[in-house]
């Protein structure tokens, strides 16, 4: 009788243990728009305004820090791994630079884009999945 019970147990342990075998993470691949309470500036388009959509790369290093994304000086919004977001900026010179909180990496040399902006425009920039650099890829 005890072995009976032992080996229904093993059974039920074993089918729980495999039954997560089927799921797929996502967490390495998807890009989530940043939560609203994170962003805090240029979100209302105006006329004549360009966009800039900031991705931080995803990856399970750098999950325990923030950047904090400056756009000439101001602190725009606030992005985790894997998330992105959209500003509405005036046409015209920005600077966006890149703070960070927690664990990440120090910002190196490469955290600052120079943009110059024209209507209408879309610009992307990436943050690298450690919050170490800001950068426009090349197109």
């Amino acid at each position: 009788m005890k072995v009976n019970c032992y080996a229904t147990g093993i059974i039920v342990l074993a089918g729980l243990a495999l039954a997560g075998c089927g799921v797929e993470g996502n967490h390495d691949t998807v890009i989530r728009d940043a939560v609203s309470n994170r962003v805090f500036l240029y979100q209302k388009p105006g006329q004549g305004d360009a966009t800039v959509q900031v991705v931080r790369a995803n990856g399970y290093f750098g999950g325990g820090c923030s950047s904090q994304i400056m756009i000439d000086d101001k602190f725009a919004a606030q992005l985790e791994t894997g998330e992105q977001v959209s500003f509405n900026l005036p046409s015209g010179s920005h600077v966006l630079s890149l703070q960070n909180s927690g664990a990440c990496h120090k910002p190196d040399e490469n955290a600052r884009v120079d943009a110059s902006l024209s209507p209408g425009q879309t610009m992307l920039v990436e943050v690298d999945k450690w919050g170490a650099s800001i950068s426009a890829p090349k197109r």
